[in-house]
């Protein structure tokens, strides 16, 4: 059991977060101590370098401006001026010193170690080590006449003063390696943890069914907060679809249990009398039509479905909105009629929008068919159209029975259906595929009713050009 959790640790993304840290933080105070270190290194060489170089120069003068004698006061007035002392010889070629001015607390210094004579390099810097806490730091330089001018003076060991510098970096490194750990470990807990709430909360979805699961949230104000957030959201909204799935999925075994039982029946009527022509032709004509109401049922849910997830598939060309909402009123003619419903248009001018022409016909009649379906007989409905800010306004206007309130925030739900509806022909799909067919054309649909006044249906689709100032949409609008 444990080797089981330790490797399921190993593989799990807050010990490869902390382990990427620790690394990145070792690496990144390794190369910083590097560097530290050299500059640091180099600072002290220059610090101890340029006085010494700075009196080079000096002797060289001196003795190019008054040779061996001048460089003798020279050096014996530095000497006397100067806390520190300063090392000077000058060395002929051959090896022969001609001045050599050592200080009085360089006793027990073996002169042997400092190079001179021809051995020497014409320039040079070097740091010959004394004893453990001192070093003879030495610039030498070739002059014009063969000799060597070599000027220095007892400084701090250079190599002592590193290896308390490495000695304080073997010190610190593990506790900071250690901080940069138990920091690591915070920072990956810190950023594992939404995912870890979401993994959570999926598998407790997954193993329990339950859709209300939410990951925890704090408000931190940065993007783990936000992938938490919008992961809840998408909850939600997943939540929202499973019921309104099950509860279209229990309108449609409804909606489709009138018409099988129907066609059962009727195909079972025709089994008992075999012999009966007009009775199985009878029986036949029904099954058809009972069949036709169920692919209408079928297809329409699935052009819901379709424009909802943004599939369904819409020729967009520019076209003129009017011969559409004509052949709507000339093919819903004959039914207002029947209801001596008086069908009005104020349409006059070219209304061009950028529409899917079939599937905006499908709009248009199932708006004019619920206006006639629910205003009562010898009622009136209006259609009209007009632009308005960049967007074609349409407008179904019908004088009846209005929405009743507690239907109203539910009209665009699939195969719903409220108690006035169901007295009437439909599927309760038709203001469903509408919302659906005009926001897959990024355009709106509004609606206002009041009851036993009427309702007004308005659609909002995307204008293909600007075009001439009308009059309001609906006359004696809602």
């Amino acid at each position: 059991m444990f080797w089981r959790r330790l490797k399921a640790f190993r593989r799990s993304l807050s010990f490869r977060l902390n382990l990427w840290h620790a690394l990145v933080f070792l690496i990144s105070a390794t190369l910083l101590f590097i560097l530290t270190y050299f500059l640091l290194s180099a600072a002290i060489d220059r610090t101890d370098r340029d006085p010494i170089e700075a009196r080079l120069r000096e002797s060289e003068s001196a003795y190019q401006n008054g040779g061996l004698s001048a460089l003798r006061d020279w050096a014996n007035r530095v000497n006397n001026a100067r806390f520190r002392k300063f090392f000077i010889r000058l060395v002929k070629s051959d090896g022969a010193v001609l001045l050599l001015v050592v200080p009085s607390n360089w006793i027990e210094f073996d002169l042997a170690l400092v190079p001179g004579g021809i051995q020497a390099r014409d320039q040079e810097w070097i740091r010959v080590p004394r004893d453990g806490e001192l070093d003879l730091a030495l610039a030498s330089k070739r002059l014009a006449d063969g000799t060597l001018l070599q000027v220095g003076r007892m400084t701090d060991s250079l190599a002592q003063i590193l290896a308390k510098i490495r000695h304080v970096f073997l010190i610190v490194t593990p506790p900071v390696i250690l901080l940069g750990f138990v920091g690591g470990a915070l920072l990956a807990n810190r950023l594992s943890r939404p995912i870890s709430g979401i993994i959570n909360a999926a598998s407790e979805i997954i193993g329990t069914g339950r859709m209300d699961v939410r990951v925890p949230t704090r408000s931190s104000n940065d993007e783990l907060q936000d992938l938490g957030v919008l992961f809840n959201r998408m909850l939600e909204h997943n939540e929202k679809l499973f019921h309104a799935l099950r509860e279209s999925l229990d309108n449609v075994a409804h909606d489709l249990r009138t018409p099988l039982a129907r066609l059962r029946a009727t195909l079972d009527e025709s089994l008992r009398h075999p012999l009966d022509r007009s009775a199985a032709h009878e029986a036949i004509a029904d099954a058809l039509e009972e069949s036709q109401r169920i692919e209408t049922i079928i297809n329409t849910l699935m052009d819901v479905a379709f424009a909802e997830s943004g599939v369904m598939k819409l020729q967009i060309t520019d076209a003129d909105v009017r011969p559409l909402l004509n052949n709507a009123m000339n093919l819903y003619d004959d039914v207002a009629q029947d209801k001596a419903v008086s069908l009005h248009n104020t349409l006059e001018d070219p209304l061009f929008a950028k529409i899917d022409a079939a599937r905006m016909r499908q709009v248009f009649a199932n708006l004019l068919d619920n206006a006639i379906k629910y205003t009562p007989h010898g009622g009136e409905v209006w259609i009209s159209a007009r632009p308005q800010n960049g967007m074609i306004e349409v407008c179904f206007r019908d004088s009846g029975s209005g929405i009743p309130a507690v239907d109203f925030p539910r009209i665009w739900e699939r195969l719903y259906r409220g108690d006035k509806s169901r007295s009437e022909r439909g599927l309760g799909l038709g203001l469903s595929l509408v919302k659906a067919i005009v926001r897959a054309h990024h355009g709106r649909v509004e609606v206002t009713s009041r009851e036993g006044i009427g309702s007004e249906f308005t659609i909002y689709l995307p204008a293909a050009s600007p075009g001439k100032s009308q009059a309001r949409c609906c006359p004696d609008a809602v």
